[in-house]
């Protein structure tokens, strides 16, 4: 009979490709591994490992012996956070896939509060590339993801919980040229280096849109974003130290602005806006720890777009853009 434990073993043969680093990661000694390969070929009656260009790589059948393993793994894993459900908020735990940018700015404070009120819940923060959230997701890596996830209302086998549209404003160190002038404009702005993270099609061609004619000639089919990184809190770091901006929701940067650190310019609007949310696996059953998170998301994001000052209207900026669970809406702007 296979012995899941055997499998383990020659999965981490197939991924290190040697069994002195597999025994290493597994904590066993090599013989004691190569024994445990030989009792599996044994219970299949044929090698499911082969040394091929000096590397040792799985057979056929130990393809197919590591696609059920991988399977197997994925049902343990599940069985166990189900156990764990079961134990509810005080022994339960909770893995949060987080995204760089605006999800890293929103999640401390909701993970402060779960824990003030359950301090006994294990919480782990996974904080990588958004698209990179999903797979981490179905891998059982996470439980749940948060980001601006423009994408997810594609992803079939997800879930999502859409939260709040934010509009994004320029932001700039305090002593910057432009923080002086009594109402700086679009134009003003796009003189400066522009830092952020990736962005859609949609949001590129906004940012476009708002720039005088001028500043699009010069770009010469390039990016508008003079530096581009994920970070905000790298971005905001470049912030401090530069003259470039960023565009960003208020409270990505609510302490530095605060602080004096950092100014907003509000009066400039170029219609960009952004919504975060959380999503999970569909097949995937809630647990109470994910459920208390997600309804603390949702009441510290809700108090973040209350708006700080009523009654402002944009100063510039024909149309505008959603991203995050939204859709993309523009006003007149230049010919596509």
């Amino acid at each position: 009979m296979v012995d899941l434990r055997q499998l383990r073993h020659l999965a981490a043969v197939a991924e290190h490709g040697n069994f002195s680093r597999a025994a290493v990661a597994l904590h066993l000694t090599q013989p004691a591994l190569s024994r445990s390969i030989q009792a599996l070929e044994a219970a299949v009656g044929a090698p499911v490992l082969e040394r091929t260009r000096g590397a040792i790589e799985p057979t056929d059948l130990g393809l197919l012996l590591l696609r059920h393993a991988k399977l197997l793994d994925t049902s343990l894993r599940d069985l166990d956070r189900e156990i764990a459900l079961t134990k509810g908020l005080e022994l339960g735990e909770l893995r949060i896939g987080v995204g760089p940018f605006g999800g890293s700015a929103l999640v401390g404070p909701v993970v402060g509060r779960l824990s003030r009120l359950h301090p006994r819940l294990r919480v782990r923060l996974v904080v990588a590339p958004w698209r990179e959230l999903p797979e981490r997701a179905r891998q059982r890596d996470v439980d749940l993801i948060l980001a601006a996830l423009n994408d997810v209302e594609t992803l079939e086998d997800f879930e999502a919980r859409a939260l709040a549209v934010h509009p994004c404003y320029f932001v700039c160190r305090s002593g910057h040229p432009l923080a002086a002038l009594p109402a700086p404009s679009a134009a003003d702005a796009f003189g400066y280096p522009l830092a952020g993270p990736a962005l859609p099609e949609q949001a590129l061609e906004l940012i476009l849109d708002a720039m005088p004619a001028g500043a699009r000639a010069k770009l010469q089919h390039r990016a508008p974003l003079a530096i581009e990184c994920d970070s905000s809190s790298i971005i905001t770091r470049i912030l401090l130290e530069s003259d470039a901006l960023s565009m960003m929701p208020r409270f990505m940067v609510e302490s530095e602005l605060a602080a004096g650190k950092l100014v907003m310019l509000p009066k400039i609007d170029v219609g960009l806006r952004v919504c975060f949310g959380a999503a999970w696996l569909r097949q995937r059953s809630m647990s109470r720890a994910g459920a208390k998170f997600i309804e603390l998301l949702a009441e510290y994001d809700a108090a973040l777009s209350r708006p700080v000052t009523r009654g402002r209207k944009p100063a510039s900026g024909t149309g505008s853009a959603v991203f995050g669970f939204g859709s993309v809406k523009r006003g007149p702007g230049r010919k596509r």
